[in-house]
This record gives structure tokens, sequence and C-alpha cells, in this order.
């Protein structure tokens, strides 16, 4: 007898899916074309729309684009962007981040490896991770994945918002007992990362064809 599924807009969902191995192995049968899933907080998490052009796709492109050159240029570790995935089966915690950091120091102490059975998919909790929130992933990204990667020991959380009325990057580090403190901003927008010892601020402005786009400022203390 085949194992039972659901299928919603096209997309075959097994009825395992719920538990975390199942979950995984669900997983292990999608290709980059597929829709973003994770496993969060108990809860399984599909993201069938189309992300926003304009209050996601830019916004990830801009921080992703200035961190990674960040991390490049001082040599810090390795940045991902999706397909890139990770899992750590200590929190049962299995999700594609919009960005995330690995530092070099944690390749080498073994916090963090690559699966062998599968190259796009880190095993163990990266230090910083990227979430944009789009419409659908509202819930998601400020409480599932918010109290995931705060379990799972990781060094920092951005957040980034551009649905209202300005850009908000919101930037949550790990205090000494494990619980995410927020930066607040300044009267400028400047909000601090622990994790690279500077200050950001994400400002909108319109391209030349009229259209929403972002650029990500740092300032060096």
């Amino acid at each position: 007898m085949e194992a039972a599924t659901i299928t919603i807009e096209g997309l075959e969902i097994p009825m395992s899916v719920g538990t975390f191995e199942g979950f995984r192995g669900w997983v292990a049968t999608l290709d980059e074309q597929s829709p973003r899933v994770s496993f969060a907080h108990g809860r399984v998490h599909i993201e069938l729309s189309l992300q926003d052009h304009r209050t996601h796709g830019p916004v990830s492109g801009e921080i992703n684009r200035v961190v990674s050159t960040l991390v490049r240029d001082f040599n810090l570790g390795r940045y991902y962007i999706p397909p890139s995935w990770f899992t750590d089966v200590a929190f049962d915690l299995s999700t594609e981040p919009d960005g995330f950091l690995v530092l070099w120091e944690s390749f080498e102490n073994g916090r963090v490896r690559i699966n062998p059975e599968r190259s796009t998919e880190l095993l163990g909790s990266p230090d910083w991770v990227l979430e944009v929130v789009s419409n659908s992933s509202v819930k998601k990204d400020l409480h599932d994945l918010y109290a995931a990667y705060e379990a799972a020991g990781i060094r920092e959380y951005w957040i980034a918002d551009a649905r209202g009325a300005s850009p908000l990057p919101r930037i949550f580090s790990a205090s000494d007992s494990g619980r995410f403190i927020e930066s607040s901003p300044d009267t400028a927008a400047w909000a601090r990362s622990d994790a690279f010892a500077r200050a950001f601020r994400l400002t909108s402005f319109s391209d030349r064809a009229g259209l929403p786009d972002y650029r990500l400022e740092i300032r060096t203390p």
C-alpha cells in the first residue's frame, strides 16, 4: 500500500510530514524549484505563494549582497543563500533561511558540518540568520523560527520587514542567558550588530523604473 499523501496546488505532501523525521525524508525528495518549507517549533511551514518582488526579493538581495561582502572581506566564514539548508536534529529544526552565516570556527569545532548525503544541507545551527518577512511568513518568522533559533543557540537573528512605511531591520543578539535581546535603533534608525561589531541601517528609495529598492548601510563605531 502506498503511503498516504495530500496534494495542494500540485504539491504532494506525505501524511508523515508532521513528524521531524518524516519531514526530513520528504524534504530530501524536493528539488530547487519546490516551495520553501521548514520545520520549526513543532510546526511545518509551506510557502506556496510567490514572494513579493517589491518587499522581499530586493530586501533579501541587498542584505545578502552587503553582508556576504563583509564576511568575505574579513574572512569570517562561509555565507549561504537559498537553496542552502540547515538542520539541527537536537532541536527539531530544519529550514531554508533567506541567508545565513557559519563562522570558520563553527566548522572547525564541529558545531556545523556538511551533510555527506545532501550537499545543500548543513547539520547543526549557523551563527547568524536572516529572514525577510512576507505576508505568508509573519507567524513563522516572528514566532516559530524566533523561538527555534533562540533555543538552538544561534548567535544573531535578523528580521527584515519592508511591508510598512519604513523598512525595519530588527537585530536580535543572544545574551549570556541564551535569550535574544533586540538591539534598539538610535534616532537615525541605526541598529548595532554584536556579531559584526558594526551598526546597520536599511533605507528605501525608488529606482529608475519607479520601483522600490533598498540600501543597507554600514557604520563602524
